[in-house]
């Protein structure tokens, strides 16, 4: 045999071998929303080489906010975006061919932090009752990484609550990044804020803060295990590419077996995307959002309906279709 045939025949074997498992080398770009622990399965996915056992490369590209994301994706800039779930629905009521694909955490998961300062003045305590702290909300400054994001979505459905206006009542800050946000709130050019950990985190524990709402917790009960951040993508493309979202959500499912079966090993994996957080804010960050990771990243029907009825009510609008409408399973 000669070289040249052996070469063909190596090339031909490893051909089969490519489609008998259905794996091949793909570039997938992910658009993130904010910054976080929100992110995490994907985080130990790509860190924990998940994806590239599956033949994939995985690039993680962060917008400024989840409008933005969702942009991103519906002009094809990237291939999923992990995002508030509610900007896959609102992109699609507006035209946008998207579908929902997943949840990368099972709880709304940004949570709400004030002063100590203010929260002195204000009178409230750990024992303070849910609905006095909705209601303290009133006059505030509180920031959020982007307009349409998922602590904005947050943040003015808690004011509701509360029986207040976002557009009267208390002021909303959009500010770029994480930093940016700790650097406010450290400063008191703002009173508070919603974003996930470890910004949360060190707010508490480096900068004199006080956690009005802990939405990890599960405290607002309206709100206890929504799957506040999704991965979407183009509806055509994820039909075009069933094997490719297959693999790509199976990814997902060992991160999320390792992140709740062996937390210290995922907590090792990801902790140089954590570099500047000192040891006891991370430590604290993984403690305190124990119940936000799923145990699956598979979507229900029932994950949906609540969305769409979340943002109906932020909206003041009845969101029309159903559950099926809006997203693909892949169970």
């Amino acid at each position: 045999m000669s070289i040249k045939q052996l070469f063909a025949k190596v090339g031909l074997v490893a051909s089969l071998a490519v489609a008998s498992t259905g794996v091949y080398a793909q570039e997938i770009k992910v658009a993130l929303g904010t910054d976080g622990f929100v992110h995490m399965p994907l985080f130990v996915a790509v860190d924990g080489g998940y994806f590239k056992k599956q033949g994939m490369d995985v690039e993680l590209i962060k917008f400024k906010g989840g409008g933005a994301a969702t942009s991103g994706l519906a002009s094809r800039t990237v291939e999923f975006c992990s995002c508030a779930i509610q900007n896959s629905i609102n992109a699609k009521l507006k035209g946008a061919d998207l579908t929902l694909l997943g949840r990368l955490v099972g709880q709304y998961a940004s949570n709400v932090v004030i002063s100590q300062e203010k929260a002195d003045q204000l009178g409230l305590t750990v024992q303070t009752p849910i609905e006095q702290r909705l209601k303290a909300m009133k006059g505030l400054k509180i920031a959020v990484s982007g307009a349409g994001g998922s602590a904005d979505f947050l943040v003015r459905f808690l004011g509701e609550k509360g029986g207040l206006s976002a557009e009267k009542d208390f002021t909303l800050l959009y500010l770029s990044s994480a930093s940016a946000i700790l650097t406010a709130f450290a400063q008191g050019r703002i009173d508070g804020f919603a974003l996930s950990s470890p910004t949360s985190d060190s707010a508490i524990i480096e900068h004199k803060g006080f956690t009005l709402l802990d939405m990890a917790e599960g405290q607002v009960k309206q709100l206890d295990g929504y799957p506040s951040i999704a991965l979407s993508a183009r509806k055509q493309w994820a039909d075009e590419n069933p094997e490719t979202v297959k693999i790509f959500l199976d990814a997902l499912a060992q991160a999320t077996t390792l992140i709740n079966q062996d937390p210290e090993k995922a907590m090792k994996l990801v902790r140089s995307r954590f570099e500047g957080t000192p040891d006891n804010v991370y430590a604290a960050a993984w403690k305190s959002n124990k119940h936000s990771f799923p145990q699956s990243p598979y979507l229900s029907e029932e994950d949906v309906a609540r969305a769409i009825d979340f943002l109906g009510e932020v909206q003041g609008q009845s969101i029309p279709g159903k559950a099926g409408d809006y997203m693909t399973s892949m169970r």
